[in-house]
């Protein structure tokens, strides 16, 4: 090995590590997430508990939204690392933190192949410091995978796709079969995560490259034939019993109400105008805002050039599709963000030139890191018992400080240093939110809240072996996945009903639902075991929930 490849090494190990260690930040600390991690991880619960690997459910409902493949990872992870009946919520995320590294490995490869390893290792910085990244790194659901597997397929599309321009780039190699294997198994396997964005993404980019001069001379080395054999052979299988075990309920739902359902109307509330992504890019994707602009203008100043014209396929036909979504969440554009990631870490490496992006950018930095530092501060004073400690208000001040310093590089014209510090503290400051910040909001850890006040009484279904809870007026995924499978979500009549026929061993009442809850009651004789306050953070609704047990 020669010194440039243990130097590419070296940069590739330290990205990986890097992403590794942002990664974890979450990963033992936070509780179940509501709505969509708890979900998740309750349909893998029951996976376990049914043995069934073909139809998922949470509780008696089929869960017909997602393909099967994220929670095979996760069953897979369980199996290795726990058990289903520990209810440890680190061990599903496990396959999301490998996704996030995969991520940010193949960004920095994906950027040494079209600049150079410095560019390529901090596009891999960026992309794993990114908030977004992390948070999703750390969240038991689909979209760290497929980030992972997004970036392995756009890797080996661009690999082909500079090896047929070998007449403009000097690359003489054969574009061969190995890259274009890995891009349809690539492919192949996003769509066993999540259907078929990656397969969009990459249809996308496609799409943008035939504005190119060589239109078409990439098509054929991609060997689609072969491709759609390798998709067929993968999906199939699942497809077919996924269809016999549902009666094609799941393709219906699936395909007509989640995701086409999405495109036309905001489903869940989750709506958004134009700009929604664009907006939220710069919070979200801290560590590079202050190169993203003069990325993109040095990209499409040099759009000819074939590796800015694939950043902007990537870029550009994807985003305008999301934007005019009906359905709007700010991890919809995150595909895109490693080829954005690119163009920062490019921007960082390039001949600094005065440019107004490059005046805008620092400032869109520094505003950002100084709202962010703000709400390491307020945080804990408006969601916990925590008073306004010196702790919060220190490391508070810390991001503040760094993020003025790092504002003052970029001014300064060191920008790459400034890139390596900005990611640097945007893994900081996804420790110091999730380790620190918000496993201290009490006030939001409802249900987590639930399960120890009944552990304490002896009285928890899975780890005392008792009788399931019944719960009127609360109904978050996240009680289900950590009180257990068998866990009643009814009204309040029927919880007094259940606890007085002994059918649950306690009954959780939220304070709207009292009066009809002691009304069926009756004369029967209850005891007060605990009364949790907070805020259910999926509606913004305050809550107050009595556990009630049986006094005889």
């Amino acid at each position: 090995m020669d010194l440039r490849q243990r130097t590419s090494s070296v940069r590739l190990g330290i990205v990986g590590l890097f992403a590794l260690v942002t990664a974890f930040a979450g990963l033992w600390s936070l509780p179940p997430l509501d709505r969509d991690e708890a979900r998740f991880a309750q349909a893998t619960v029951q996976m376990l508990e049914s043995e069934d690997y073909i139809v998922m459910r949470f509780q008696d409902r089929e869960r017909n939204k997602k393909p099967a493949g994220i929670y095979w990872l996760q069953a897979a992870s369980v199996k290795l690392f726990s058990s289903v009946e520990s209810r440890e919520i680190w061990v599903y995320r496990i396959p999301s933190m490998i996704g996030v590294v995969i991520a940010a490995i193949f960004t920095a490869l994906a950027g040494a192949r079209l600049f150079d390893g410095r560019t390529g290792f901090l596009a891999g910085l960026f992309i794993a410091s990114a908030p977004l990244v992390a948070a999703e790194g750390t969240i038991a659901k689909t979209d760290g995978v497929l980030l992972g597997l997004i970036c392995v397929a756009q890797f080996a599309f661009l690999t082909v796709y500079r090896r047929t321009l070998s007449t403009n780039t000097g690359d003489s190699k054969p574009t061969g079969w190995r890259w274009p294997l890995v891009f349809w198994l690539s492919q192949g396997a996003a769509i066993l995560i999540k259907g078929p964005i990656a397969p969009l993404v990459a249809l996308l980019t496609g799409a943008g490259l035939l504005t190119g001069r060589k239109r078409f001379g990439w098509i054929w080395p991609m060997r689609p034939i072969t491709g759609v054999i390798i998709l067929l052979l993968m999906i199939s299988p699942w497809a077919y019993a996924i269809w016999s075990a549902t009666e094609g309920r799941f393709f219906t739902e699936a395909i007509g109400n989640d995701m086409l359902g999405k495109v036309g109307n905001a489903q869940e509330g989750h709506a958004g105008g134009p700009g929604y992504h664009f907006i939220l890019l710069w919070p979200l994707f801290w560590p590079a805002t202050a190169l993203v602009l003069s990325g993109f203008a040095r990209a499409w100043g040099g759009r000819d050039q074939w590796n800015m014209r694939f950043l902007l396929a990537w870029i550009i036909p994807a985003w305008v599709v999301f934007e005019l979504a009906g359905t709007k969440l700010p991890h919809y554009v995150m595909p895109l963000y490693p080829a954005l990631a690119i163009l920062a870490a490019y921007a960082a490496t390039d001949i600094v030139r005065n440019t107004l992006p490059e005046k805008i950018g620092p400032i869109i930095y520094c505003v950002v890191g100084l709202i962010a530092a703000g709400l390491v501060a307020a945080l804990p004073v408006f969601f916990s018992d925590m008073a306004m400690s010196m702790l919060c208000f220190g490391i508070s001040g810390v991001i503040a400080l760094a993020t003025i310093f790092i504002t003052m590089l970029y001014w300064r014209k060191k920008s790459y240093t400034a890139g390596i510090a900005s990611a640097l503290l945007a893994s900081l400051y996804a420790w110091t939110l999730m380790t620190v910040i918000l496993p201290s909001l009490s006030d939001l850890a409802v249900s987590p809240r639930m399960s120890t006040a009944l552990e304490l009484a002896d009285r928890h279904p899975i780890r005392d072996n008792q009788l399931p809870v019944a719960i009127a007026g609360y109904s978050e995924p996240s009680a289900v996945f950590l009180l257990g499978t068998a866990t009643k979500l009814t009204n309040a009549a029927n919880a007094a009903t259940l606890l007085k026929t002994g059918k649950v061993s306690a009954a959780i009442i939220e304070e709207r639902h009292k009066q009809e809850f002691m009304f069926e009651l009756a004369e029967s004789p209850v005891k007060t075991l605990a009364v949790i306050d907070g805020l259910n953070y999926s509606n913004g609704k305050t809550v107050t929930l009595t556990i009630y047990i049986r006094s005889f």
